[in-house]
């Protein structure tokens, strides 16, 4: 006859062996996920950092902190920027780079840059005569782009939040002669906006701003007026100012939305 100790002992023991072969089963990604929280970057070289001084990846290290205050978990940012593509180039590698689509899967906060280098490519092509009517093409092409790298992150990943940075206008300083230049980058961020808002969980961050310093800097030794925002070497990157300012105004959007990514 067995006791109701030995019975209790028993139920004990095999309580303790389920508990086990379960936590052995459950893969290391949903273990890991306790303690840490995914971000995801894709993007282009504002994603990947160029003008960052310190190489660290910009906004994409920056943004480490507050989100590790706030989430009181280690955060790991995938950083997939790759300088100098173009909104088409950045579609392909969402469809096509398993890299990316498995970070993307299990990603808990996703953040895109695009935009810029279609722009650049409208300017290489027409240069200064480049009109609002002809970056519209440009525009268009890139709203079909994002279009469909909404929809392809979100057969990968349905819940996770996606923060899509616009474009801005280092052009205001440099290139003033370029017609209706001003106009035609706000409406691509106004559009970009639009587009975000037909979606769920999507939000767009505006940096507009980049192009809008305080106060400029002029040199009396080469009588130029510049930007103290952007990185010296080319004038349209972020310098580590410029990428601090990226990093709050996605960091207000976040605070916004933090119900869609706060454990």
């Amino acid at each position: 006859m067995i006791n109701k100790k030995q019975l209790l002992r028993r139920w004990l023991t095999c309580l303790l062996v389920l508990a086990l072969i379960i936590s052995w089963a459950l893969p290391q990604s949903v273990q890991a996920k306790s303690k840490t929280f995914s971000v995801v970057a894709v993007g282009d070289s504002l994603t990947y950092g160029v003008g960052d001084p310190n190489h660290r990846g910009g906004y994409c290290y920056l943004i480490k902190k507050p989100l590790q205050k706030a989430t009181k978990k280690k955060v790991q940012v995938a950083n997939f920027g790759i300088s100098g593509e173009t909104s088409a180039q950045i579609l392909k590698r969402v469809k096509t780079k398993s890299s990316l689509r498995h970070d993307l899967k299990q990603g808990q906060l996703i953040v895109i840059t695009a935009g810029g280098n279609d722009v650049m490519h409208a300017l290489r092509a027409r240069g200064l005569k480049l009109s609002e009517k002809q970056l519209l093409t440009y525009q268009k092409q890139y709203t079909a782009n994002m279009e469909q790298m909404i929809h392809e992150i979100r057969t990968l990943n349905k819940k996770a939040p996606i923060y899509i940075y616009g474009i801005y206008n280092p052009y205001a300083i440099y290139f003033k002669k370029i017609p209706g230049m001003k106009r035609a980058i706000n409406n691509w961020n106004k559009n970009t906006q639009q587009l975000t808002q037909e979606h769920w969980r999507v939000h767009f961050v505006d940096i507009s701003a980049l192009a809008r310093p305080k106060k400029l800097q002029y040199s009396k030794k080469t009588q130029e007026t510049t930007n103290p925002l952007l990185y010296t070497k080319d004038y349209f990157h972020p310098n580590r100012q410029g990428y601090q300012l990226m990093t709050n105004k996605l960091w207000q959007k976040l605070q916004k939305t933090k119900s869609e990514w706060r454990p």
